[in-house]
């Protein structure tokens, strides 16, 4: 297994998940793998860093320092001792995979400091099957949990958010202290995460105990893959590998499309509302008082954002369509709605997926069409529609940006408006 450049696997997980049982197993391991393991986030007593060495050839790396600077340098020490097979780092609880992935996979340039030395492999998740369904839940912010200190004084995501974030990007989910939970509760969890991640592998496991094969130097991680492994983009592309229809947990999706906008204060008023059963959506959406830009919404749990997607195509002059990229100009072509020349529609429109637990179909497609203009309401054209009353705050957007994606990512920077249901 001895190779150069060195795979790396990430651990994400909550506090308590068993993210550190797991890495205690894998350094213990009896099968010969060298592994130099990064912990992040525990203080290290008058040192920025402290190593402990284990008979099996293993190491432990213990950060006090919670930078990807050092954390990017511990991974560098590491693999310049030329004598480990593997790099697993076990991040902070409230850490954002995505973020740790943009920070080392984007260092490729000859002159990186990882560059020819390790590569990120495999991100894995670790989830704990006694508390997944309360978590998932809870409207609670990780301030309210004590856990904004861990990541950002100013950290404004909801634990559910947080969880979301480490579920959606990962190539593997360990679904941990099994023994500990009923066994059709594992199963209905285990459905619940295929339904956010459905590409990512799952291991069932206790006490840490997964075969290191699992998540070492799988070779699973690709950015580009890895990122586009939700379920709701696997649904909007039509890439979900599982039918409409609901599994026998109950666990299905739904996807809203429309071609007519939303009157601003029915979609505020809806937003606001409990939505029983629904644990994840996601999408974009056109107001009829602003048909510029088009929003985005993300719920998760208890916790719905929205705020500005980006510019709609329909409403910048052809001019500044990308005449270089055909495949972002035949997306364009797909997506318009009536004659070429016609901007009235244009690639406006509604499309929404929900991920949830026993979903009516029938009974959500009458909820948004009735937050749909009305046929007397739409005759009164883009003038009548300003007039309408539209409580959503206002959107700041940079001229001409355009979201390809039609994607918002809800950071602790993110200036959506959000609510807890």
């Amino acid at each position: 297994m001895n190779q150069s450049p060195l795979p790396i696997t990430v651990l994400s997980g909550f506090a308590g998940a068993g993210k550190t049982t797991l890495a205690d197993a894998l350094l213990a391991n009896a099968d010969g793998v060298r592994i130099g393991a990064v912990t992040c986030g525990k203080a290290v007593q008058g040192a920025d860093r402290e190593t402990a060495e284990l008979p099996n050839g293993c190491m432990l790396l213990t950060l006090g320092d919670r930078s990807m600077e050092a954390l990017e340098g511990a991974i560098a020490w590491l693999a310049g001792q030329q004598r480990f097979d593997a790099i697993v780092v076990e991040s902070p609880g409230t850490a954002d995979p995505m973020a740790i992935a943009e920070s080392l996979a984007f260092g490729d340039d000859d002159d990186a400091t990882l560059a020819g030395r390790a590569h990120l492999d495999t991100f894995v998740t670790v989830i704990d099957a006694t508390r997944f369904m309360r978590d998932y839940a809870s409207s609670d912010s990780l301030a309210e949990r004590g856990l904004a200190a861990e990541s950002h004084d100013e950290d404004g995501r909801t634990v559910v958010e947080t969880l979301v974030e480490q579920i959606e990007f990962c190539d593997v989910i360990i679904i941990s202290k099994t023994d500990l939970a009923d066994a059709d509760e594992v199963e209905k969890i285990a459905r619940i995460l295929h339904g956010l991640n459905p590409r990512a592998v799952q291991v069932k496991a206790q006490s840490g105990n997964v075969p290191p094969d699992e998540i070492l130097d799988t070779g699973r991680f690709d950015f580009d893959t890895t990122a586009s492994a939700p379920g709701w983009l696997a649904i909007l592309n039509g890439e979900h590998p599982s039918s409409d229809e609901p599994d026998a947990f109950g666990v299905g999706h739904f996807v809203y499309r429309a071609r007519r906008p939303f009157h601003p204060e029915r979609l505020w008023n809806l937003l606001h509302q409990e939505w029983p059963g629904i644990l994840r959506a996601r999408g974009f959406f056109w107001l009829a008082t602003r048909s510029d830009v088009g929003g985005s919404l993300s719920q998760a749990g208890g916790t719905c954002r929205h705020g500005p997607a980006g510019v709609w195509w329909a409403a910048q002059d052809r001019s500044e369509w990308p005449a270089d990229d055909p495949e972002l100009e035949a997306e364009i072509v797909a997506e318009w709605y009536g004659d070429p020349d016609d901007n009235s529609i244009g690639d406006r429109r509604q499309e929404l997926v929900l991920i949830g637990l026993n979903i009516d179909p029938a009974a959500w497609q009458d909820t948004f069409d009735a937050c749909l203009l009305t046929d007397d309401e739409w005759a009164l054209g883009p003038d009548g529609w300003s007039r309408f009353a539209d409580p959503f705050p206002a959107w700041e957007v940079e001229e001409h940006d355009h979201d390809h994606e039609h994607d918002h990512d809800h950071g602790p920077d993110c200036d959506c408006e959000d609510h807890r249901h």
